[in-house]
């Protein structure tokens, strides 16, 4: 007897906004996680600015994720986090050598 087996349905591409929106949020999360960070190494002006753009982020959030434009605030985003995220692990390494 063959047994029948369920199948997945084909993937199916996302909402567009929806995957901006939950982009957008773990970006803020991200930022707030390096802004503390960088506040624990001695680096606040960095950590306030840090929040400050995770607090636009929020607010902008719906215009981000409608407007065409907010793919590129994403990408830029993106880019801010690796660099944070070089910066603040090269500080916290040279924190714990010296």
């Amino acid at each position: 007897m063959r047994q029948k087996t369920s199948q997945s349905p084909p993937a199916v591409e996302g909402n567009p906004i929806t995957e901006r929106l939950v982009l957008a949020s773990r970006y803020q999360e991200c930022l707030r996680r390096l802004a503390r960070a960088a506040d624990r190494l001695h680096h606040a002006d960095l950590g306030e600015k840090l929040m400050e753009i995770a607090r636009c982020m929020d607010r902008m959030s719906y215009d981000i994720a409608v407007h065409e434009a907010g793919v590129e605030v994403l990408r830029r985003a993106a880019r801010l986090i690796g660099i944070v995220e070089a910066l603040v692990d090269r500080k916290a390494k040279a924190s714990i050598l010296h």
